[in-house]
């Protein structure tokens, strides 16, 4: 009996170190930056952990976007259209604007190890969108003022591009 208890009470332990771990993971992703701590709790609580093999395409340039994934370990390979590549590595994420709007994926991602993801589905991020109100109006923040910023950017690489 008190062996039962023990085993109880470290698979408690165990999910409450994985929750924070998801945790800390989610609030690195920019698109979230506006959120309270229970705001990425509740997002957290909803990304999967998953594994896969190295080689394994994770996203595909023009296919529909349906999830997003922040990586826990491993490492990724990113071609874009132009061929442009580059490497994703632990805390690295992509496919955030596709819990948004599902458009085609402009990159393909490949696994170049064995690699553990978390995934956040789609659906899943608009049924708590539907649910929580708030997160809509926090999230459109938070897309506003990297717009603004963007703008502020390419503004100020106009100016000295003509500068020259």
């Amino acid at each position: 009996m008190l062996s039962e208890y023990f085993r109880r009470r470290q698979a408690k332990s165990s999910q409450a170190i994985r929750n924070r771990f998801k945790l800390a993971l989610v609030e690195k992703v920019p698109l979230f930056a506006g959120l309270s701590g229970r705001d990425l709790q509740k997002i957290a609580r909803l990304a999967a952990e998953v594994e896969t093999p190295a080689g394994m395409k994770l996203a595909t340039l023009g296919e529909a976007g349906r999830e997003m994934f922040i990586i826990v370990e491993g490492e990724a390979l990113v071609t874009t259209q132009p061929g442009r590549t580059t490497y994703l590595r632990s805390g690295d994420f992509f496919g955030e604007m596709s819990l948004l709007d599902g458009d085609p994926r402009s990159a393909t991602v490949e696994a170049t190890t064995p690699i553990r993801l978390l995934v956040l589905s789609r659906g899943a991020f608009w049924q708590l969108l539907d649910e929580t109100p708030s997160l809509v109006h926090k999230i459109m923040h938070t897309l506003s003022q990297r717009l603004r910023q963007a703008e502020r950017s390419s503004l100020d690489l106009d100016r000295k591009s003509a500068d020259r």
